[in-house]
């Protein structure tokens, strides 16, 4: 796996990612990659699991085209999701204000009301905003 600029280290990894978890497909997020349904789509993936098998070898050029992708960063829309009560792509600005001052790096009061002051769509009548446009313009952002 040299000729694909890999280091020993990452193939080990793989190694024992693959035989501990991939037999149910899982092994993207077990190398520690957050690849986006278009870079799975992308390197020859599935989207539905278990619809493909990989054998191990197969493993190591998706792995090193999932990791090369800037098409990262699905952990951010299943973190919203837990929240979107109405399965909309929604939530609640009250929520997203405490998840914002109280989870990952935390942030204070006031830079959380500035943020999303600045990148998130006003809250309807119900208090809900979309999440999606927040997200993309927030990683935007620390590009």
């Amino acid at each position: 796996m040299a000729e694909l600029g890999l280091k020993k280290m990452e193939i080990d990894a793989i190694e024992f990612a693959f035989d501990v978890y991939d037999f149910k497909g899982y092994g993207m997020v077990a190398y520690n990659l957050n690849p986006t349904i278009k870079t799975i789509n992308e390197v020859g993936g599935q989207t539905e699991m278990g619809k493909k098998i990989l054998i191990n070898s197969d493993v190591y050029p998706k792995y090193k085209a999932c990791k090369d992708s800037k098409d990262q960063g699905g952990v951010q829309v299943e973190m919203m999701k837990l929240y979107d009560k109405k399965h909309d792509s929604t939530i609640i600005g009250n929520e997203l204000f405490k998840l914002l001052t109280n989870c990952g790096e935390k942030l204070s009061k006031e830079e959380a009301k500035s943020l999303m002051k600045e990148l998130f769509e006003p809250e309807d009548e119900d208090g809900l905003m979309p999440f999606i446009p927040f997200l993309e313009r927030m990683c935007a952002a620390e590009l």
